[in-house]
């Protein structure tokens, strides 16, 4: 085995050309770390070689206003040591690893972990350049920004400019996820109305307020143009009204936001729903936003309601539709146990009662026919129930062929029937037939035949008894 021998440095002879040789050589390598570090600080590194797989963070990076600026200036540490400069450049090898191996991913810090990392980016990665003891803030016309306030609350910087950096809202995303091979997605704004209500809220016990004057000036105008269209609140004639289709969808991107690897609930509430989905790497979700040791935990912005940044549930949405909306399963179909929780033991036929006003607001039953879609159609044996009709005119040709049973089981007794018939005394079109009581040549009339088939429904006008029945009697004496 070769061995690193000193003994030209103890010969006089030949001590002189070894120094000579290892001075050069440890000048070479200097010159070399020098150079190599220097190259893999550029720009032009970072953007053709570290991360050229991921592009769409290079072409928001050059859309930017910080596209002059180099990538070291915010991903090192302030003032950082040569050591520090060092480890840093060390744990980038990975990158490597991961571009070599095809493991990397899209888009690149996916969740903006960076962003709200306190240790990795403090405030002092911005306040380098942008002192905010002499600089003018210009926030968007209608906006309050006390940063101070936030400094005071270790809120740093990239809490709220997450993407100041890489904007990615007016560039086309080119990248595509290896893993799943759809378009890049992009990243989360921090600077959206709904990022700022992952602090703060309506609710009582927010971290931060969420009046509106909290971040307003008088004057502004609060209410979104959506809400002015005429019809917002409500369509003629449509069950669906376009704010409620909106808070639907807002129910639906929550929802969907609150189910991950972390196997987080959805809350059945159509708004103050402040839970966030499982990061990708199946950590425990953050269920609220909050200050611990080690740092801020914030909830995901697509977890958090747009409709809450300005309606409280209880009080808005259950003012006006005088019960929490969206209805749950069991109001639906109120079958089986009733849950600790339900506001009418009895479904929604109890509400019905107690609140028929509040459905109608919505239902329109008596235009859109509502209730009978259900009551008078699949609930009867599956009758395809005609919405343009009403189901006084069809009910008879339902009972015909679907039979009285699934009318007098489900919902309704004989009585109902017997006194609705003998108010109006209607003669069913069949009985006009000619051979209704005796077919030509037969020993059975057609009425015989229906009331061998359901002599039930026989029995709503002519009494019960069946066969033994008195109207009956009186002609098959």
């Amino acid at each position: 085995m070769a061995r690193i021998s000193l003994a030209g440095f103890k010969d006089p002879a030949r001590r002189p050309r070894y120094i000579i040789w290892t001075g050069a050589a440890v000048l070479a390598m200097a010159a070399f770390v020098i150079v190599a570090l220097g190259a893999t600080s550029t720009r032009w590194f970072c953007a053709e070689v570290c991360h050229k797989v991921q592009d769409d963070t290079i072409i928001a990076y050059r859309a930017s206003s910080h596209a002059n600026i180099s990538c070291m200036a915010c991903h090192m540490p302030v003032n950082a040591d040569p050591v520090t400069f060092l480890l840093h450049k060390a744990t980038a090898l990975g990158e490597l690893y991961l571009t070599a191996t095809n493991k990397f991913e899209i888009p690149l810090n996916a969740e903006s972990h960076l962003a709200l990392d306190t240790k990795h980016m403090p405030a002092s990665q911005c306040t380098q350049c942008h002192s905010m003891s002499n600089r003018d803030v210009t926030p968007s016309d209608g906006i309050i920004i006390d940063h101070q306030t936030h400094i005071d609350e270790d809120i740093t910087c990239t809490f709220c400019h997450n993407r100041v950096a890489h904007p990615e809202w007016d560039v086309q995303l080119v990248n595509v996820d290896p893993s799943t091979g759809e378009l890049n997605r992009g990243h989360e704004n921090f600077m959206e109305m709904t990022a700022c209500y992952r602090c703060h809220s309506l609710e009582k016990d927010a971290l931060a307020p969420g009046e509106c004057s909290a971040c307003h000036p008088e004057g502004f105008k609060l209410k979104p143009d959506n809400h002015d269209k005429t019809g917002f609140v409500k369509v003629p004639g449509e069950e669906l009204a376009p704010h409620a289709e909106m808070a639907r969808e807002d129910l639906e991107r929550v929802a969907h936001a609150t189910e991950g690897e972390g196997e987080v609930e959805a809350k059945a509430s159509l708004l103050g729903v402040r839970k966030a989905y499982a990061s990708s790497g199946g950590e425990e979700a953050v269920t609220e936003t909050q200050r611990t040791e080690d740092g801020w935990h914030v909830v995901s912005v697509k977890a958090v309601s747009y409709c809450s940044t300005c309606h409280e549930k209880d009080e808005f949405c259950t003012g006006c539709h005088g019960m929490s909306i969206p209805h749950d399963a069991y109001f639906t179909e109120p079958t089986g146990t009733v849950p600790a929780n339900a506001e009418f033991s009895g479904g929604h036929p109890e509400a019905s009662k107690e609140k028929l006003a509040k459905c109608e607001m919505c239902h329109e039953q008596s235009k859109t026919f509502f209730c009978d879609k259900c009551h008078h159609g699949s609930k009867v044996g599956g009758w395809e129930f005609d919405t343009k009709v009403a189901w006084k005119t069809q009910h008879a040709a339902a009972v015909r062929e679907k039979g009285a049973p699934g009318c007098l089981g489900e919902c309704h007794d004989q009585k109902l029937c017997n006194d609705c018939h003998d108010k109006e005394k209607p003669l069913p079109s069949s009985h006009k037939a000619g051979d209704w009581l005796r077919k030509p040549a037969e020993k059975i009339g057609v009425h015989a035949e229906s009331a061998k088939k359901e002599i039930t429904a026989c029995e709503v006008c002519h009494g019960a008894g069946g066969t033994d029945a008195k109207f009956c009697k009186g002609c098959h004496k």
